[in-house]
């Protein structure tokens, strides 16, 4: 081949390979109603104002690493930065987007809304009708990154090869609280996300999904006031097989209960215990029907926490984090490498002990893989949470219970939300738990 086939068709493989894809969307990551909210939410409205974008231009522009000729082709290796071409809005706006429906799904506000004035000007604010607080955000950072390797030999069998190494997103903001007279609260959320699969904008996306989680926990509590719902308290008795010790429990079932006390009013009290004694190289299954052995305390639950290099997990296409008794009183969580217990794991578990189900949506605790660290659950989990909190975990469910919890399974109509597969096996489930 002639020099300039190869470089014909270097360009020819080029421009199919490596061309620019299509814009990621950034739409909120949390599209759920919060037409449920009623009594909920105390804390007075919020109003967001347009976020200010003080990102470097460098890292605004994005950046991919140059073409290189080499002997017998083309090469092109190193990080590529996604940037703004690569979404389909503006950042700041996504970014205001995306805290205005995290906000306003955490039911902490009684409303949350977009206004269109700076809060820090005590002259922009209107006469009347403007919120009680109203939030000033600014981007500081909101960057995906990803290895790419590219290498085009068209004078070699199979002469296009691409690597690709994990994608990372960063996102850093800031926001001030303010009410008409004075800051009343300023913070900095940061946020690091790696994912297996998709690219640096993708990555992006995710990160900026968990900042805004973040800032909505860190909001609820500065401004979480008393609802009207009092709320209900669940014994946990904790095993401790990962030797994780008092404090660290503690601080793991005071991060699941603060999930569960914004979602459904259900306040967990950890009473933990050494597992010193648990079964090693067992299954998941098994070990489960070993922690059913333990009692739990009176109308309350138990939640055992276990080594994963431990537990062996056979034929399964992926590994299990935990395992829990649906409609039961008993639930495992693994620790993982780094010997710690994921909140979303324990908060998933237990979730299925009131009946909670797998959902497709992987914004929710309740999605089937733990790929993103979510504390939100979705409205279909949501309100099966808040009908069964004050379930008793003593005794079986009762006739009225189990036929309201069949009634939720039978009326979600299986699509986006949910696989026929799953409510039928929650139906099941519920069977075996009646008395």
């Amino acid at each position: 081949m002639t020099s300039r086939g190869l470089a014909l068709a270097g360009a020819l493989a080029l421009a199919a390979c490596a061309g620019p894809g299509a814009h990621v969307a950034l739409e909120p990551h949390l599209d759920w109603p919060t037409t449920d909210d009623a009594g909920w939410a105390a804390a007075p409205a919020l109003g967001v104002a347009a976020f200010a974008d003080e990102r470097p231009e460098e890292l605004r522009a994005g950046y991919r690493p140059e073409l290189r000729y080499r002997a017998l082709g083309f090469a092109r290796e190193g990080t590529e930065y996604a940037g703004d071409g690569d979404w389909d809005r503006p950042v700041a706006e996504a970014v205001r987007g995306d805290v205005v429906a995290t906000l306003a799904r955490a039911g902490t506000f009684t409303a949350v809304a977009p206004v269109d004035f700076d809060p820090r000007d005590p002259a922009a604010w209107p006469q009347s009708g403007a919120p009680a607080l109203v939030l000033a955000g600014t981007v500081e950072r909101f960057e995906g990154r990803q290895w790419h390797s590219l290498e085009v030999t068209p004078l070699r069998v199979g002469f296009v090869s691409e690597r690709w190494g994990p994608a990372s997103g960063r996102v850093s903001i800031r926001v001030e609280i303010w009410t008409k007279t004075e800051r009343v609260a300023e913070l900095r959320i940061a946020t690091r996300h790696e994912i297996a699969g998709g690219g640096p904008a993708e990555a992006a996306q995710q990160a900026l999904a968990l900042a805004s989680e973040r800032l909505a926990l860190r909001l609820e509590t500065r401004f979480a006031a008393p609802r009207q719902i009092a709320p209900r308290k669940l014994d946990v008795r904790v095993l401790d097989g990962c030797a994780l010790g008092a404090a660290r429990v503690r601080r793991l079932l005071s991060e699941t209960s603060a999930v569960y006390e914004r979602e459904a009013g259900i306040v967990l009290a950890d009473h933990q215990e050494d597992w010193a004694d648990r079964p090693r190289g067992t299954s998941l299954d098994s070990l489960l029907e070993e922690v059913r052995r333990f009692a739990p305390p009176p109308g309350g639950i138990v939640l055992a926490l276990a080594p994963e290099e431990q537990v062996r997990e056979l034929g399964l296409r992926s590994v299990r984090t935990g395992l829990a008794v649906p409609d039961g009183a008993h639930a495992v969580a693994l620790c993982g490498a780094d010997n710690q217990v994921s909140v979303l794991t324990a908060a998933h578990e237990i979730a299925h002990l009131f009946g909670a189900v797998h959902v497709r949506d992987p914004a929710s605790i309740m999605h089937a893989t733990a790929d993103f660290d979510a504390r939100f659950f979705d409205p279909l989990n949501r309100h099966i949470l808040r009908t069964m909190r004050e379930r008793d975990f003593s005794r079986p469910l009762s006739s009225a219970e189990s036929a309201e919890l069949a009634s939720i399974y039978k009326s979600s109509e299986p699509g986006d939300e949910v696989d026929r597969a799953d409510l039928d096996s929650a139906l099941r489930a519920l069977d075996s738990a009646s008395p």
